[in-house]
């Protein structure tokens, strides 16, 4: 088994990842494992994630009825 670091941001990098994937898809030799660390702490990745979701998500029409909600 051998072991390949793919800095996934550069062009090269992205490349030899989708033909990993590829071949990953179709070939049962090759096999992909992320062990990437979260950009930030649990906290931080969870309230991101529920913005994403929209969980939590404050709406308003106006700025006055948004700092209302918000005294709240």
């Amino acid at each position: 088994m051998t072991t390949i670091t793919i800095n996934k941001r550069t062009k090269a990098g992205k490349l030899i990842f989708e033909m990993a994937k590829l071949l990953s898809e179709t070939a049962t030799g090759v096999v992909i494992t992320e062990n990437e660390k979260p950009r930030y702490n649990k906290e931080t990745e969870k309230a991101i994630k529920e913005a994403k979701l929209g969980i939590g998500l404050i709406q308003a029409e106006t700025i006055d009825e948004l700092f209302e909600k918000l005294k709240d």
